[in-house]
């Protein structure tokens, strides 16, 4: 599966254009702080659309979105609070227009798009990258009817940070209300300590 044989359509997105994320606080040794990203280095290959000699960064077009593709994936058993104090949800703007090939419309004929054989779509990427494009766009396969970005690094040049909020408020035990509603309707629970809105 190439770039070629796939012949994706390509979408502009304005400037202004707002997308979520989930990272953490403090980045692990060898993480890569870029424009309020925190992001494993190049070469780590753990995401569907990892490139392997670049900085790619994975964001959501909602809140819920990037929690379900983050926290509370339909695969987790739980969660923990400790855990879950480690991280913020982050809001980003986009600077400029930014040019992605849209694998939305591939979902439902493609479904290695959505699976776990991650060489065949990280070679996707790659094509995509070479091709000069900012990223991809593609359904979440974790939240119905929303979408995903993966950015490569001149995509995530043009983001500007606006807003951070952590999951856990510091020094309680009280949690950002989006994460309880996630958690609620994800049916993932949470362990540790009651969980609390905010």
């Amino acid at each position: 599966m190439n770039l070629k044989e796939l012949d994706p359509p390509l979408t502009e997105l304005p400037a202004g254009q707002a997308f979520f994320r989930v990272q953490l606080l403090r980045a692990r040794p060898g993480s890569v702080r870029t424009h309020g990203l925190v992001l494993p280095p190049a070469g780590v290959l753990s995401g569907r659309f990892c490139l392997p000699d670049q900085l790619t960064a994975y964001l959501a077009d909602s809140a819920d979105t990037a929690l379900f593709e983050s926290q509370f994936r339909r695969d987790a058993v739980s969660r923990s609070l400790a855990d879950l104090r480690k991280r913020a949800l982050l809001q980003f703007t986009t600077t400029k227009p930014l040019r992605l090939v849209d694998l939305r419309p591939l979902a439902e004929p493609y479904p290695v798009l959505q699976s776990l054989r991650i060489a065949q779509t990280q070679g996707l990427a790659h094509d995509c990258a070479k091709a000069g494009h900012h990223g991809l766009v593609y359904a979440s396969a974790q939240h119905p009817q929303h979408a995903c970005v993966c950015l490569f690094p001149e995509g995530f040049a043009a983001l500007k940070r606006q807003q951070q909020w952590p999951l856990v408020k510091p020094g309680t035990r009280q949690l950002l209300h989006s994460v309880v509603d996630a958690a609620r309707r994800s049916g993932v629970p949470l362990l540790g300590e009651e969980a609390t809105g905010t």
